[in-house]
């Protein structure tokens, strides 16, 4: 899964912390400023709480679409 986050619109309320089951997504102070950091991402369940909680909806999750090989 990947998560993309727009630290530029990131208004730093942290609301996407703690509404991860996973604990994928956590606030660090960095250059004077609290952002989400990503953490222990393979742990990520893919329950899109972060991008739909995040009011300035800076946060994108893709899943990893796993495909079958075809049998020949």
């Amino acid at each position: 899964m990947i998560v993309d986050i727009d630290l530029d619109k990131c208004t730093s309320c942290g609301v996407c912390d703690p509404v991860c089951p996973a604990d994928v997504i956590h606030m660090e102070q960095r250059d004077g400023r609290l952002i989400p950091v990503l953490k222990f991402v393979e742990h990520c369940v893919t329950c899109f709480n972060c991008e739909i909680f995040c009011p300035e909806q800076c946060i994108d999750v893709h899943p990893i679409v796993r495909r079958r090989p075809l049998p020949w």
